[in-house]
């Protein structure tokens, strides 16, 4: 190999290995923002809203790329997510390391506006929601959190 065409190849390794950083970035800010506690304030699953009451019983704390959820029926989930800020809508992907669903990728949307996080999240195994929605027979859940005060 002469040596312009190895400088060119080792130019490309360092561009391409480069053109996520950006991504990279985007998504270490939004997990910035996205770090707390957040209260539900409207929870619905396949289709049915669940109470005002059941739905404030669903609690979120963030702590970068890490989760610990609770739900209305008292089960804890801990685990991971990613986040691509940059795709439209927003995508998150979540695996459980901890409670129902352990170890299985769960796909989903997201967006943030100030205090606000809605998340449409599809049942493992399934296809990642394209819209904010939950239709009867589709299985996905979609919440809406607002950040929790104090």
């Amino acid at each position: 190999m002469s040596k312009s065409l190895a400088r060119c190849a080792v130019i490309t390794v360092v561009f391409l290995a480069g053109a996520d950083a950006p991504k990279e970035d985007a998504a270490r800010k939004e997990l910035e923002k996205f770090s707390g506690r957040w209260e539900a304030a409207s929870v619905m699953i396949d289709g049915k809203e669940v109470g005002e009451f059941q739905a404030k019983m669903n609690a979120l704390v963030v702590k970068g790329e890490k989760y610990t959820f609770a739900n209305h029926l008292f089960e804890v989930a801990e685990g991971t997510h990613k986040l691509d800020p940059c795709r439209k809508p927003k995508t998150i992907d979540a695996v459980r390391t901890k409670g129902p669903g352990k170890g299985k990728k769960i796909l989903g949307i997201y967006e943030l506006e100030g205090d606000t996080f809605k998340v449409c999240l599809a049942p493992p195994g399934k296809e990642r929601p394209k819209e904010f929605s939950s239709k009867e027979g589709s299985g996905y859940r979609l919440m809406v959190f607002k950040r929790a005060k104090g």
